[in-house]
């Protein structure tokens, strides 16, 4: 890859994900959501090659309060939300597998153990991914979803937020 690309993939990263966080403040701002600012977030893991390898360089991300992350890898645009295991049931947990197929799940504490990896499971029934979030010693599941553009993230976070609302995990 020559440096003009990997400059101008950045740059269109991070201003697709500045572009979105304004949008989104004006879109959530009636709705009980606060946007937080964009930043330079580090520490993070991509799937590669079948495994969580960590990234040592920063990623554009912000937070969209009370519990969801919003963001872009060099994989995918993606959010992700922090929900309490007593508040996921087979409902909302069949309808996010079914609006977001590309998906992961995992916890908050041991975080490179998915319960749930759209590249490695496929398509599994949301009985069996239930019964291991419940097997599961985490308090506090991540939903995360990727998408290939932003204005895709866009739509799904709204779609999540209304998915949210409807079961309520945005209740901490």
């Amino acid at each position: 890859m020559k440096a003009r690309e990997v400059h101008d993939f950045l740059n269109s990263l991070w201003g697709d994900i500045f572009k979105l966080n304004e949008e989104l403040r004006g879109e959530l701002s009636g709705r009980g959501f606060t946007v937080e600012d964009v930043e330079a977030v580090f520490g993070a893991y991509l799937f590669i090659d079948g495994k969580w390898e960590p990234m040592k360089y920063p990623h554009p991300a912000f937070e969209v309060r009370p519990q969801i992350e919003v963001g872009a890898t060099p994989e995918a645009y993606y959010f992700v939300v922090a929900v309490p295991k007593d508040r996921v049931g087979e409902n909302f947990l069949g309808l996010f597998l079914e609006i977001f197929p590309r998906s992961f799940i995992y916890g908050s504490e041991e975080f490179l153990t998915d319960l749930y990896n759209w590249r490695r499971d496929g398509r599994l029934p949301p009985t069996e991914v239930l019964d291991r979030i419940l097997g599961s010693r985490e308090a506090v599941l991540q939903f995360e979803a990727n998408f290939g553009s932003a204005e895709m993230l866009r739509r799904g976070l709204l779609r999540l937020i209304t998915l949210g609302n409807r079961f309520g995990i945005f209740e901490m």
